[in-house]
């Protein structure tokens, strides 16, 4: 096998890897425009129904996910009048609807909704609709931010972990194959590798523990609800996180078999050949 043959395949195997790591990261953290935004609601904000409807419906930019929870229609005197929890309109993704209660009093009625964006951000809002005539509400609604919770800014914080733990990976991996093949074999090429493959590593696991309390507003506490777990890992983020750390594990096996070959010349050293 001629001399850098093999360093070289694994450089690449590992640049190839890294580049799927790169785009499942930015396919999931999705640009901020990119969020989904209320587009209309049935019944419409500030509408006054001469009876109770019997559906809440609302529509969304785009695709939405959802909990049991996500969609919460309460009375004047701060009851719950959906029994069931949303689905979906008619199999439309951009769409969560709510069953009512029959037999609505008149009042107004708040509708307070929290759904999961296409690019794996929450989003939240409330509106009022009135059966009859308005009154006044007892209803609570909490208006903070869906980035404001100790959950949220945790997520945030792992989430710029997982960029710089990329980014190292990415570079010497790319350093690696383009300027000097036979680095991987170098000590502190390979710490650079382990750093930015731990860091990712870790910030990943975390990120795939704090989806579903980010996902349902639910406390710091919740992350190691079993039940929430398996809810995020059959949702599109949760099954990316789970696939990044399958990738993850197959960067460790290249860095152990990095470790495990002898120190390599430099890039400016020179092969002595036989008669020269």
């Amino acid at each position: 096998m001629p001399s850098g043959t093999l360093p070289t395949r694994r450089s690449s195997a590992l640049l190839v890897l890294v580049a799927s790591l790169f785009a499942l990261l930015l396919g999931g953290a999705g640009p901020a425009f990119a969020h989904a935004g209320l587009s209309g609601s049935d019944p419409a904000d500030g509408a006054v129904l001469k009876a109770g409807p019997q559906y809440v419906t609302l529509t969304f930019t785009e695709s939405v996910g959802f909990s049991d929870d996500s969609l919460r229609v309460l009375s004047p005197k701060n009851e719950r009048v959906n029994p069931r929890p949303a689905q979906h309109a008619d199999g439309k993704d951009n769409t969560a609807r709510v069953e009512l209660s029959g037999g609505l009093p008149k009042g107004s009625y708040t509708v307070a909704w929290r759904v999961v964006s296409a690019d794996g951000h929450p989003i939240s809002g409330a509106f009022v609709f009135s059966v009859g005539q308005p009154s006044e509400t007892a209803a609570v609604v909490a208006t903070g931010s869906p980035d404001d919770t100790a959950v949220a800014r945790l997520h945030g914080a792992f989430r710029y972990l997982a960029y710089s733990g990329l980014a190292l990976l990415l570079g010497a991996a790319a350093f690696v194959l383009l300027c000097w093949p036979a680095a991987g074999a170098v000590r502190p090429v390979r710490r650079t590798l382990a750093v930015g493959w731990a860091a990712l590593t870790a910030s990943t696991a975390a990120l795939l523990l704090l989806r579903g309390p980010y996902e349902a507003a639910a406390p710091l506490t919740s992350v190691f609800d079993l039940a929430q777990l398996g809810r995020t890992a059959t949702g599109r983020p949760g099954a990316a996180l789970i696939v990044r750390l399958v990738l993850l594990a197959l960067g460790a096996v290249l860095l152990r078999r990095w470790g495990r070959r002898p120190d390599a010349p430099g890039p400016g050293a020179r092969v002595r050949l036989s008669g020269a």
